[in-house]
């Protein structure tokens, strides 16, 4: 026995192992992927509300300190007198000047000094430092830039003081000073205190870890938020940077540094346009949850080595039934012959069962089959006269083998054909003949096995199909009939419902022998043969059917010659107009199938009598078989139209139109021959076209179409051709060289003066300096 690897089962241990120890790995991967997750979210939202609430205290404070500097550039005491005279000069004016300075400079904590600058003799006056001239060029044109600045009241983010005091915070508040006449003579500058800076961005980064700052719309420096420093350290710089390069206003994003990874925050002051950035590291807040995450991981772990060795002890004696069970059943399909499937001993045994189930119910369906098939094929034979060498007993008896009863019956057959299979409205189409036969004969068989009738349907696959019903021998021939009428109006009426096509039945004689149960369906063939054209559903007898009466036979023999003389034109549709033309009438003068379908053979006739005669006929039109027995198969007239026309019509009007074209390309190289050898001569169009045979208009047209030039101008071209030739080469004279081209002197030298642009002697002239002298 071969031996089997146990690799299925212990794989399967291990995954329910693996699902036992499952909840705590899952418990502790949520706790680092949902835990770090909400602890960056709730980070963010303090951060959020934390730069809210700065937000919400700077924008008050510069708002305030806006309404300060409005409300001092409007003071009495910096008024125009400040210009009359020098101010060194007035220490009363001096000393209030110098007092409210100091004043303003205590009316709000955001202000580290307050400096007044005018104009006219370059002076800035501050509280700390008194009054100072200004002497240096670049420091002058610094402080005349703010006087020309559009509005009153603006901060400036650039150095501009030139006193000796030392400024934190290169931004300030300037005022322009208006004069009498609205001119400014000079500027109130607010100067911003660093620490109360500081004190705004110190909550946001308490233990130092993170960082705050304050950039301004250039980007540069206002705060870095450190007491300690005013340089900025390297993470500052490298959080900087990155913030100008991504290029926001306002947002968050994550930022990752030396594997440490911090969230940044950015906002908007929209007083001066001051950007403030806080970076927190979120790595120190999920390092705890990271450790106990790992820690879960790492337990779920060591309880699944755990089970596993466990699990490895016990399997063994857990698995002798099953191996037991694995090699029995081998033993049972052949021994060591017998493959294992992927090493799956389970999937080994599941597939066995199920293939002996599957090849239990195949043989079942094949012996099923067989026999219905054997059966159809006794049926088949049986009606259409083939078993004539078995005598009545033996046919009998093999029909009772396949559940008939022939024992005093009588037999009769209902040929039932459907129609209609091209119509637009019904459910099948073309190609669909045998899906709709196996239709109807389903349909069929459940009709007969509602109404409890003793009856077989044969397909014969060709929209056709019969019901052989046998009858107790001593029922009457009437009722018999009466029966077969009421039966086959029942299901023209079903089939026409759940099929959307047409369909006529033929009901055969009653016969009481089983040999001639044939003649039967012979019977029912011919009363289909007598089927109306105009009439859809019929039921058709051979006792209803009267002899056809000696009339005279009404054949459209000049709309024949019309359909022949179009095809040999090459007119298709025309061909095709008076084809339709020619069913119809034979539709009202032959209303019965059988005198329509002879008409039809007889334009087959007619027509390959003409194609023959003609030259053109094609093997083409027999490549798919024998036309007659084709048409002969098609019973509906739309049906043998549509087959006249894709069958005949059009490859011989195709076969036609390409002979014709090769024909007229040979015609065009030959007259283009000619051209060519007797261009001299008085050669024309219609002398080349009666020497092929066609008409000059046809010779034109084929022409142009092969050439893209018509007749006149190709030969006109050659003549020129060789006269100019003549003209370069020779010292012929001009009516010598006309007549040899084939022209007279006068038009030859009109014609080549009209198509060279000059006359042959000038042509000369240009093109020759001197002709060849003989040796």
């Amino acid at each position: 026995m071969r031996k089997l690897n146990l690799n299925y089962y212990y794989k399967n241990l291990i995954i329910v192992f693996i699902v036992t120890c499952l909840p705590m790995a899952i418990i502790a991967a949520c706790n680092y992927f949902i835990a770090v997750k909400q602890i960056e979210t709730e980070v963010k939202r303090n951060h959020q509300l934390q730069l809210q609430q700065i937000y919400n205290s700077m924008e008050k404070q510069l708002s305030h300190l806006e309404l300060i500097g409005n409300q001092w550039g409007f003071n009495p005491i910096f008024n125009s007198d400040l210009l009359n005279g020098d101010l060194r000069q007035k220490p009363d004016t001096t000393r209030e000047l110098l007092v409210s300075l100091r004043i303003l400079k205590e009316t709000n904590p955001l202000i580290d000094n307050a400096v007044l600058y005018l104009q006219k003799d370059q002076l800035l006056i501050s509280d700390d430092e008194g009054i100072n001239s200004i002497t240096e060029e670049p420091t002058k044109q610094t402080f005349q830039q703010l006087l020309t600045m559009k509005s009153s009241l603006f901060w400036w983010d650039h150095p501009i003081s030139a006193l000796k005091y030392k400024n934190k915070v290169n931004v300030a508040l300037v005022h322009k000073v208006q004069g009498l006449e609205g001119a400014p003579f000079g500027t109130i500058i607010l100067y911003i205190n660093k620490s109360q800076l500081d004190d705004w961005l110190f909550p946001l980064n308490p233990d130092g870890e993170g960082v705050a700052f304050i950039l301004n719309k250039d980007g540069e420096w206002v705060t870095n938020g450190r007491r300690q420093s005013s340089e900025p350290i390297e993470l500052d710089e490298a959080v900087r940077q990155e913030v100008l390069k991504q290029g926001r206003q306002e947002g968050d994003f994550i930022y990752n540094q030396n594997g440490v990874s911090y969230s940044v925050t950015i906002g908007l002051l929209s007083r001066n346009g001051w950007k403030y950035v806080v970076a927190t590291p979120l790595s120190k807040l999920t390092a705890p949850v990271i450790l106990v995450s790992k820690l879960g991981l790492a337990i779920s772990l060591i309880g699944l080595l755990v089970a596993f060795v466990l699990s490895l002890l016990a399997s063994r004696s857990i698995y002798r039934p099953v191996k037991h069970l694995v090699g029995m059943f081998m033993d049972s399909v052949g021994g060591g012959t017998a493959p294992v499937e992927k090493n799956d001993e389970f999937q080994f045994i599941e597939g066995k069962w199920r293939k002996m189930i599957h090849e239990s119910r195949e043989l079942h369906v094949n012996l099923e089959q067989s026999r219905q098939s054997l059966k159809e094929g006794l049926l088949l034979q049986l009606i259409q006269g083939h078993l004539y060498f078995f005598s009545e007993a033996e046919l009998k008896e093999k029909m009772s083998l396949h559940g008939w009863n022939g024992d005093d019956k009588g037999f009769a057959i209902i040929l039932v054909r459907m129609d209609g299979i091209a119509d637009k409205k019904g459910k099948f189409h073309e190609g669909d003949e045998q899906l709709a036969t196996f239709s109807a004969v389903n349909i069929s068989q459940e009709i007969l096995k509602s109404s409890c009738k003793d009856a077989e349907v044969i397909n014969f696959y060709d929209l056709s199909f019969a019901v052989l019903l046998a009858y107790p021998s001593e029922l009457p021939k009437e009722q018999v009939k009466s029966d077969l009428f009421r039966l086959s109006g029942e299901l023209i009426d079903i089939l026409t419902r759940f099929t959307q096509m047409r369909f006529t039945v033929g009901v055969g004689k009653l016969v009481y022998l089983a040999q001639d149960i044939h003649k039967s369906l012979e019977e029912a063939r011919e009363a289909l043969r007598f089927r109306d054209l105009d009439k859809n559903e019929q039921i058709l007898d051979m006792d209803n059917i009267l002899p056809l009466a000696a009339n005279h036979v009404n054949y459209p023999f000049d709309i024949e010659n019309a359909i022949i003389q179009s095809m040999k034109m090459g007119v298709q549709k025309e061909a095709v107009r008076q084809l339709e033309y020619f069913v119809e009438d034979l539709k009202q003068n032959q209303g019965k199938e059988m005198l329509f379908q002879q008409g039809m053979l007889q334009l087959l006739g007619s027509i390959l009598h003409a194609l023959l005669k003609s030259g053109v006929y094609s093997a083409a039109l027999h490549r798919d078989g024998n036309l007659f027995e084709q048409l002969s198969a098609i019973k509906v007239p739309d049906e043998m139209l549509r087959w006249m026309r894709s069958r005949i019509i059009e490859p011989y009007v195709t076969e036609l139109s390409n002979t014709r074209e090769k024909i007229m390309k040979q015609i065009v190289n030959k007259v283009i021959d000619a051209i060519h050898e007797h261009y001299h001569t008085p050669i024309s169009l219609e002398s080349c076209a009666d020497a092929h045979g066609i008409t000059s208009y046809n010779l034109s047209k084929e022409f142009k179409q092969y050439t893209g030039t018509n007749f006149i101008d190709y030969l006109t071209n050659i003549r020129l051709e060789k006269a100019k030739e003549l003209l370069r080469t020779t010292d012929m004279k001009m009516n010598d060289i006309a007549e040899r081209v084939g022209y007279q002197p006068t038009y030859f030298i009109r014609i080549f003066k009209k198509v060279e642009g000059t006359t042959p002697g000038r042509y000369r002239e240009m093109k020759v300096t001197h002709f060849p002298v003989d040796p």
